[in-house]
Parts: C-alpha cells; sequence; structure tokens
C-alpha cells in the first residue's frame, strides 16, 4: 500500500470525483478521490479483496476515513479511473460511448491485471468491438494509434490490429518512424512521395511519434512486402473488358489516369485508396460503355474486398469475418 504521508503530501483532491460522505480515499498517481467503498467493492473484486489502511494524515480531514494505494507495478493512471467513475457514478455511460480513447481507458482500467470490475470489463469489452469498423474505413484512426494496437493486441480484437496495420502501411508518419527506424527488409520498397515527404517533416517536427515494437514494425513491413508484391501486376497492367474498343480506351489512358497519379501518391502501397480512386474516375467520359463502366467498377470494388480479407492471411490474424470493404 505505501507510507501514508507521502501519498498524501503528493496527492491532489481530484475536482469531481471528491465526495464529502464517501468513504474511501483511492491513491492513483498524483490523483485522490473520496468515494464510496461499497459501491467499488460491489463491482470490483479488487476492492472487495483489498483491505484498505485507516488514515494518518488530516490534511484532508481524513480521520474517520481510510484508503487504499495502487501499486504501481498494476499501471492504473489516473484518467482511466476518472473514465471509470464517470461510468459507475452515471456521469458518462459506457454503454454509449464511441470514442476510442474512453473505451480503451475503460478496458484497461477495469482489466483483472488493474482494478478489476469484471462486468464493466465485459460491457467495454463489448462495445468497443462494436464501434471498431468491421469493414475498412479511412476515418477510423484513434488519437494515438500506437497506444490503440498495443491494446487490440493484448486484448486480442483482430478487426481493429488490422485497420491500424494497414494505416501504419499507408500513412506517411507511420510508414517513416516505424518502418524505416525498425526493419531494413523495405530496402527495395518505393520511395516517400514529395507530399508524403513533406507530411512527415511536418509531423516529426510538430509531434513526435511514439516508434512501434520490433515485432509490429515487422508485421508492417511484412504486409506492405504482400501489398506491393499482389497489387503492382494490377496497377501497372491496363484493364481489359469484352468489348475491344473499351479496351483500347484502357490502354490509351491507363498511364495517365491511373499509373502516374497512384505514383505520385505512393498508391502501389495503398491499394484499397488507389482502387476506390480509380472507380472515381468518368471512365465512361473516357470513352467506356455504360456495360463496361459498370463491370469494371463491380470488379474493383471485389478487388478491394479481396485484398481486405486476404490482409488476415498476410498478418497471421484471425478475425473470424470476411467482410466488405467500405470507402
Amino acid at each position: 500500500m505505501g507510507s501514508t504521508d507521502g501519498l498524501y503530501n503528493a496527492a491532489v483532491k481530484h475536482p469531481v470525483f471528491w465526495f464529502n460522505d464517501g468513504s474511501i480515499v483511492l491513491h492513483v498517481e498524483n490523483q485522490a478521490f473520496k468515494v464510496h467503498r461499497t459501491l467499488l467493492s460491489r463491482h470490483s473484486r479488487f476492492f472487495a479483496e483489498t483491505d484498505p489502511s485507516a488514515s494518518m494524515n488530516d490534511r484532508y480531514d481524513l480521520s474517520l476515513d481510510s484508503y487504499i494505494s495502487v501499486d504501481q507495478s498494476r499501471n492504473v493512471r489516473a484518467r482511466d479511473v476518472e473514465v471509470l467513475l464517470e461510468h459507475l457514478y452515471h456521469d458518462a455511460s459506457l454503454l454509449s460511448e464511441d470514442e476510442i480513447p474512453r473505451l480503451a481507458a475503460a478496458l484497461r482500467v477495469s482489466s483483472p491485471k488493474q482494478l478489476d470490475f469484471p462486468s464493466i470489463h465485459a460491457l467495454t469489452m463489448k462495445r468497443l468491438i462494436s464501434v471498431i469498423p468491421t469493414k475498412y474505413s479511412p476515418g477510423f484512426l484513434p488519437d494515438d494509434p500506437e497506444e490503440a494496437l498495443e491494446l487490440a493486441t493484448e486484448y486480442e480484437l483482430p478487426l481493429m490490429r488490422k485497420a491500424l496495420y494497414y494505416h501504419f502501411v499507408t500513412s506517411p508518419s507511420s510508414y517513416f518512424d516505424a518502418i524505416s527506424y525498425h526493419t531494413q527488409s523495405l530496402g527495395d520498397s518505393p520511395p516517400l512521395s514529395e507530399a508524403d515527404s513533406d507530411t512527415v517533416k511536418h509531423e516529426a517536427a510538430n509531434q513526435p511519434r511514439r516508434p512501434l515494437s520490433q515485432t509490429d514494425a515487422k508485421l508492417c513491413a511484412q504486409l506492405m512486402e504482400r501489398i506491393i508484391e499482389h497489387f503492382t501486376p494490377i496497377l501497372f497492367t491496363p484493364a481489359t473488358t469484352p468489348h475491344m474498343a473499351c479496351t483500347n480506351v484502357f490502354a490509351d489512358t491507363w498511364m495517365s489516369l491511373v499509373i502516374q497519379p497512384a505514383i505520385e501518391d505512393n498508391g502501389v502501397y495503398k491499394p484499397l485508396e488507389t482502387l476506390e480512386r480509380i472507380k472515381s474516375i468518368d471512365w465512361a467520359d473516357a470513352g467506356l460503355c455504360a456495360a463496361c463502366v459498370k463491370e469494371k467498377n463491380e470488379e474493383w470494388t471485389q478487388e478491394q474486398q479481396h485484398i481486405w480479407n486476404t490482409m488476415d492471411t498476410w498478418l497471421g490474424l484471425e478475425t473470424g469475418q470476411m467482410i466488405p470493404v467500405s470507402m
């Protein structure tokens, strides 16, 4: 538990979760929470089994209270405790929460390794899984993707891991930081485009990224290698159709409309985005008949789905779902 005097001197009353009728003071990092022991013990094995110590310090008028200091080895964060208490005291229910950082905080602090709230941990896990995209979504990006990946790995959330690995491979700053500094296996990979290089320099100067682990960096390198190997022939081979006239249109325009923009945007390792851009081209205006436009758009959508699903194999993940992409 630790010494009372040192803990009290270092702790600061939480501005919200400090109840005058609270029966226990919980110390986490530099925060002191005065809350109701019966509420915590009802939901948490940690609090039910932990014997609080009597107070020996009157700084907070705690002469009739007891306290629990969470051992640092549990890695409990004061901010995570705040999220947990917001749920317990009905300030912000996790049932309707859709922000990944808050759900991650609740998942951590309610886990058996931390404060052990089994029902809240299960509820949070269910809610987190429900907000993770079951198909690729460019808008899915937690505030701290590196931390989110650690969480997804620890709690076995393969769909979240896959979305994050794809983000790291296709994001300029992540490509630069996570892969270039951690592995030499991408020596033959395409260089960053001028636009991506500028983004990397800007982000490096303004918000240094926490590097990935060696294992995750290698998985990113492996994924990039597989993506390039699979997608390069598709990207650099003009599409064909049953109509010779439409096939000739592809042959005449593929370089200017598809290949050159992809080279400028490093599209060879961004297959889902590149295919979506190809679908957005006005092929009818370029000369394709309506039937061929429809057929090729369906084909490119199927290819997006195929790549997204095949990533499970490339990464060695078992998502249990074969789900179409959504751009």
